[in-house]
């Protein structure tokens, strides 16, 4: 299929489109392996429409909902992100909100909508529609110009919230924010893509006038030059596992694949092939960091993937992969990563040690930390991570990574990050072997505290940098909504952030360590120096 996708109608279902019926398209041979007749369509229509409604309803699409404009007959599929404390946020495409979408505001007004889903709450209302900048042709190539329609066309939506409190017990969608995946990467057609839409019914590519919200998979794949754009191909007859396309009312759902185990977002759908050759939309991963800046409480991939001082890593349980037997976690040979390399039974409670390498954010220092390794047993405690105890029928073998403070007397204070890997191993399965990465994203004793009473000292900078040059270290105040420089010091507004170089105490006054940064506590002087030399640096 070209890199290029000729917008279809299903595309340009604007605020002015009109979509009456809920489904998708489907392969001709597929239709008729579900029990369908090309013939009679309609009359065996239900056969095919159970089962792909009963895979719609698994949980991991329980946030994919159908979004209705009242008072139009406008569909589209989106998908709910989450919540803050005022607003429900909602992905769908642009151009269910816009059809200029690639020369509209960056936020514009939105006119009463309503997203109805699996979740409890229904999300209604008026709010925002944000959108994000298209990217520019890159060399005027009027084909790469053409296809970059589908590059921005996506909306990130700002509805009231309607419940007292934030649907806690709901999980956001996972959004991915990783670089390619070499597995999918290297095959031609690319990995395995679940979708789940309200379009209209089509065989073929007939059209039939049906509804019902239906769920399809096919091979998908980042394209585009920069890999902005994911395209998932389409065949209308003959035996394929390419056998579903986009149709009118799928606009804005989200394009679902696994890595590692974990489903994630790679994608929403925007247009059709005019040939019906297949579907296309912008890639999520080149546009995660917009999506953030909407909306900071989304979670992504590598944030699932992450342990934290206080946030541990709570794997998915990798005991369900296998048909017999359980799963033991092992640190496989790798560079600045060390821990148990060979199975174990023990049947007794503990953890076991992972020794990392990691790097200061800030002043690139290396340090090795110690994190612990826990395997769940269903006895009711928790052993090593290689143990692989297991109490009756109950296999459940999740993993939890762990940083403990104590673990790691001598680590000095810092922003440390580093990565290591995993790998999930059968105990009875030789063949079940899942290798995975997990972040380290280790903040310990960076945040300060300023009371009343009590003002917040730094560590002894100039020790943690190792400046060289003999140049004064001096702290700087990065840009922020809540502090901000004025004059010669810093008005207080919120904690100081300590960054690159630094070095005075309040108004000129150097603090009992001169090279150390001091926020005064409330009733002190009401500014800190910039640097010092005692210039404004």
């Amino acid at each position: 299929m070209s890199t290029r996708i000729q917008r279809a109608a299903i595309a340009i279902a604007t605020a002015a489109a009109a979509t009456k019926a809920l489904a998708i398209g489907i392969n001709e041979q597929r239709f008729e392996a579900l029990g369908g007749r090309l013939d009679e369509p309609l009359s065996f229509l239900h056969l095919v429409q159970t089962p792909l409604e009963r895979e719609s309803l698994q949980p991991r699409f329980r946030n994919v909902g159908q979004l209705r404009f009242p008072g139009t007959d406008r569909d589209c599929t989106a998908t709910w992100l989450g919540e803050d404390e005022q607003h429900a946020f909602v992905m769908t495409a642009a151009h269910c909100v816009a059809s200029d979408f690639r020369h509209a505001p960056w936020a514009r007004s939105l006119g009463p909508v309503t997203l109805s889903s699996r979740l409890p709450s229904r999300h209604e209302g008026r709010g925002l529609a944000f959108i994000p900048m298209p990217r520019p042709s890159q060399d005027g190539d009027a084909v790469e110009q053409d296809g970059s329609a589908s590059d921005s066309d996506l909306a990130i939506l700002r509805l009231p919230r309607r419940t007292a409190r934030p649907l806690a017990s709901e999980t956001p969608p996972l959004l991915d924010d990783l670089d390619d995946d070499p597995v999918a990467s290297a095959h031609p057609v690319g990995a395995v893509t679940e979708f789940v839409g309200y379009g209209a019914w089509h065989v073929g590519t007939r059209s039939i006038d049906r509804a019902g919200r239906l769920w399809a998979r096919a091979p998908g794949r980042a394209t585009g030059r920069a890999r902005q754009r994911f395209t998932v191909g389409y065949q209308p007859t003959g035996d394929t596992d390419r056998w579903f396309t986009l149709t009118s009312g799928d606009s804005g759902g989200a394009f679902w694949q696994a890595r590692w185990g974990y489903w994630h977002v790679v994608a929403t759908a925007s247009a059709r092939d005019k040939g019906w050759r297949g579907s296309e939309g912008p890639r999520m991963a080149a546009l995660v960091h917009w999506v953030k800046g909407v909306f900071p409480g989304i979670r992504t991939l590598s944030d699932r993937l992450s342990v934290g001082a206080g946030a541990p890593f709570v794997s998915r349980d990798h005991s369900e992969d296998v048909s017999s037997g359980t799963v033991v976690y092992l640190v496989p040979a790798q560079t600045g990563a060390t821990g148990p390399a060979e199975p174990a039974t023990s049947g007794a409670s503990g953890y076991s040690v992972i020794q990392a390498v990691v790097e200061d954010e800030l002043t690139r220092h290396r340090a090795e930390i110690r994190l612990r390794g826990q395997r769940e047993t269903g006895c009711g405690w928790a052993s090593r991570m290689e143990d692989d105890t297991t109490c009756g029928e109950r296999r459940g073998a999740r993993l939890t990574v762990s940083f403990h403070a104590e673990d790691n007397p001598g680590l000095m204070r810092g922003s440390y990050v580093g990565q290591i890997e995993i790998e999930a191993v059968g105990t009875s399965d030789g063949r079940y072997r899942e290798r995975f990465p997990l972040r380290l994203r280790i903040g310990h004793l960076t945040a300060g505290t300023v009371t009343a009473s009590r003002g917040y000292e730094s560590p002894d900078l100039a020790g943690l940098l190792s400046a060289q040059d003999g140049s004064p270290v001096r702290v700087a105040l990065p840009v922020q909504a809540r502090a901000h420089r004025d004059g010669g010091g810093v008005r207080r507004r919120a904690a100081l952030e300590s960054r690159h170089r630094h070095g005075e105490g309040c108004a000129g006054r150097p603090g009992p360590n001169p090279r150390a940064a001091r926020v005064p506590a409330a009733g002190d002087c009401r500014r800190l120096r910039a640097d010092a030399d005692g210039s404004d640096g």
